[in-house]
C-alpha cells in the first residue's frame, strides 16, 4: 500500500510538458528540434497529416504521423532542412534544425492563410506570366527572406525528390542520360493553370559541360537554367537549378 501511494505521489509530482504554439501564415515556419529526442507536432484542425522528406533527409530525421499529429526525431545534426506537412486542404512547410537548447515540449501549429500570398483560396484575374513565376521560384530558393515578386494564388506543393532523366543524350555530353549528370526535383509550386518545378542538376563528369534548354525532356511550356555552364564535378560551380513551367504537375510531364 505504501509502495503504491509513493508511486502515485511520484507520478503526480512529475512535470507535465505544456505545448507551445505557432501560427503558419504561408512562409516556411522555423522549428527547433532537440538532438535524439522526439518532439510531437499537432496541426490544429487537421484530420490527417502526411510528412514529405527528401531521401537524404530521411537518413537523419525520423518522422511518424497519426491523425493530426507528427512526431519528429533528429538522428543527427540538422541545419535548416525543409519538411513538408500535407493536410486535407493545405501544405505546410517547416524549416527544421537541431539546437542543443531546443525544447522537447509538444508544438501546436494553427494555420492562418488569410491574405497570404501562399493561399490557394482565390485565383488571380489573369494567369501570371512565365517570367513572374520563374522569378518567384528563384527568389524563393535563393532569397526566401527577401522575396520581392509576390504572385497571386501561388502555393507550394509536394514533389517526389527522386532522380529523373531530365536531359536528352547528345554527342556534346553523351552521359547526360546516365549517372554522370544528376537531376533531382526539389521544390514545386502550383499557380493555376500552371505548375512550376525547380530541379537541381549536378555535373558528375571530370570535365565541364554546358546545358542546353533545347535538350530538356518533357512537356514543358517554358524553362530557365540559372547557370547553364557546369564546372567539373567537385568544384563549387558543378551544380545549377533548372526552373520548369508546365500545364500539368511535374510527375505527368515525362
Amino acid at each position: 500500500m505504501k509502495r503504491s501511494l509513493a508511486l502515485l505521489l511520484c507520478l503526480a509530482s512529475s512535470p507535465v510538458l505544456e505545448a507551445s504554439s505557432l501560427i503558419y501564415t504561408g512562409d516556411p515556419l522555423p522549428v527547433l528540434l532537440p538532438l535524439g529526442k522526439e518532439r510531437r507536432i499537432e496541426i490544429k484542425g487537421a484530420q490527417e497529416v502526411r510528412v514529405g522528406l527528401s531521401a537524404a533527409l530521411k537518413e537523419r530525421l525520423h518522422a511518424e504521423s497519426a491523425g493530426p499529429h507528427v512526431w519528429l526525431t533528429a538522428r543527427g545534426a540538422l541545419s535548416s532542412q525543409r519538411v513538408y506537412l500535407k493536410t486535407e486542404t493545405e501544405l505546410l512547410v517547416l524549416k527544421v534544425r537541431t539546437d542543443p537548447q531546443a525544447p522537447a515540449e509538444p508544438l501546436d501549429i494553427a494555420v492562418d492563410l488569410k491574405g497570404s500570398r501562399s493561399s490557394p483560396s482565390f485565383l488571380p484575374d489573369k494567369p501570371p506570366s512565365y517570367v513572374a513565376l520563374m522569378r518567384y521560384a528563384i527568389q524563393a530558393l535563393y532569397a526566401p527572406d527577401h522575396r520581392e515578386s509576390p504572385v497571386s494564388g501561388i502555393r507550394q506543393v509536394l514533389i517526389d525528390e527522386q532522380p529523373v532523366a531530365l536531359f536528352r543524350c547528345r554527342l556534346t555530353y553523351p552521359s547526360a542520360c546516365g549517372d554522370a549528370v544528376e537531376s533531382v526535383p526539389h521544390a514545386a509550386w502550383e499557380a493555376l493553370p500552371y505548375y512550376v518545378t525547380a530541379v537541381t542538376v549536378r555535373n558528375r563528369l571530370p570535365e565541364s559541360l554546358t546545358l542546353d534548354p533545347r535538350d530538356i525532356r518533357g512537356q514543358f511550356i517554358a524553362s530557365a537554367i540559372v547557370h547553364p555552364r557546369l564546372e567539373a564535378s567537385g568544384s563549387v560551380r558543378d551544380t545549377t537549378t533548372v526552373v520548369l513551367i508546365s500545364n500539368v504537375p511535374f510527375e505527368h510531364t515525362q
